[in-house]
């Protein structure tokens, strides 16, 4: 039996080693494309991150539509790169393009999926959009990551105050305004008080 696994090992290695295109002659050319292919990855990487800090730039200021051209720059050079989805669909949610802005959170997503600040854009996007039960699932998915994220569970308490759910809303709203004032941040607190506030008139 011993002997019978040796043999495959060997016809195994006899086959990669004497291959045409993994011969002992195109080994250096092999490890050659690969060393040129990495140092290339890594100068597009290196274009992309300043493609991408000259649109966030571009955001702050208000130059909107320039942004979104660094960003497709970035984006050019480096495909993968998932903070750049995500700030071009916060800036095409800015500009309008709601449905751009949810592609563009969804493939974010799709390369990295613990960005709780993700899901919470993209169910501000759905909810902007009608999709309020989409927003609620992506609301979970923010909290499920993030459970000590107050502007998720206040976003979420204003998503299920429209959904009807009254008292879901509230538990939202309540726990969000803890939060707020836990982080010390005053203004945020206030305005979810003034919230509860409203909807417990209505």
């Amino acid at each position: 039996m011993k002997k019978w696994k040796l043999t495959i090992t060997t016809l195994i290695l006899g086959t990669i080693l004497y291959s045409p295109k993994v011969s002992a002659k195109n080994l250096p050319n092999i490890s050659e494309f690969r060393i040129k292919s990495s140092l290339l990855a890594q100068t597009n990487l290196k274009e992309a991150v300043v493609y991408f800090h000259r649109g966030l730039n571009r955001h702050t200021s208000g130059d909107l539509k320039g942004a979104i051209t660094e960003y497709n720059q970035a984006l050019r050079l480096h495909p993968n790169f998932a903070e750049v989805y995500y700030k071009r669909g916060f800036t095409r949610h800015r500009l309008g393009d709601l449905k751009g802005a949810i592609a563009d959170y969804s493939q974010c997503i799709s390369i990295n999926s613990n960005y709780s600040g993700v899901y919470n854009h993209r169910a501000l996007a759905r909810h902007d959009l009608g999709d309020l039960k989409g927003a609620i699932e992506d609301y979970n998915q923010a909290l499920l990551l993030n459970p000590k994220f107050p502007e998720a569970h206040k976003n979420r308490g204003i998503t299920r105050h429209h959904l009807g759910d009254h008292q879901g809303s509230i538990n939202d709203l309540k726990i969000a305004a803890n939060l707020f004032q836990q982080q010390k941040r005053i203004t945020d607190y206030q305005e979810v008080i003034e919230l509860i506030q409203k909807i417990d008139r209505k």
